[in-house]
């Protein structure tokens, strides 16, 4: 089993976010708000998935309003899906928000292939012991977002 992993982690500059975000106003039936799009992958160079999973940040209302499931195939039509596991815990303009990102998708093939390559870097990480930030995508890959232990085991913690 993988656990799907943030792009921004294969990136040298931790700084540096590649987000794409939309900024809503006087949308009927959503918040006005910028909604990020956070690009999740698969770090397991042998699985066939080939998708990208866009977890969407609403941040003045600081949640995730919508997770898309984007199928990355260049042979296939742009087709995202909706990928909420739980209704209850998205917001009730979450299919709005979807259909809407979901047209945009569509309509800007330009940023579909970006996600391909984006798709193919973390993959090409993933595969190179030696590339500097594959041991943040391999622990990722294996462990999802858990706090490491220290070598006696205990886990580390900041100080106040």
């Amino acid at each position: 089993m993988s656990y799907l992993t943030p792009f921004y982690l294969i990136l040298q500059d931790k700084h540096e976010r590649p987000y794409r975000a939309l900024t809503l106003y006087d949308e009927p039936g959503i918040p006005d708000d910028s909604y990020v799009l956070e690009e999740w992958f698969c770090p397991n160079p042998l699985c066939p998935c080939n998708e990208v999973h866009l977890k969407v940040f609403a941040q003045q209302q600081k949640t995730y309003a919508v997770d898309i499931r984007l199928p990355l195939d260049p042979q296939q039509p742009i087709a995202p899906l909706l990928d909420n596991d739980d209704e209850d815990t998205f917001p009730v303009y979450t299919k709005k928000l979807f259909r809407l990102i979901a047209d945009y998708l569509k309509d800007n093939p330009d940023d579909v292939e970006r996600l391909r390559q984006h798709y193919h870097q973390l993959r090409a990480v993933a595969a190179d012991p030696t590339h500097p930030c594959h041991k943040s995508v391999d622990y990722w890959g294996k462990h999802g977002y858990r706090q490491q232990t220290t070598s006696s085991g205990r886990k580390r913690h900041k100080r106040r």
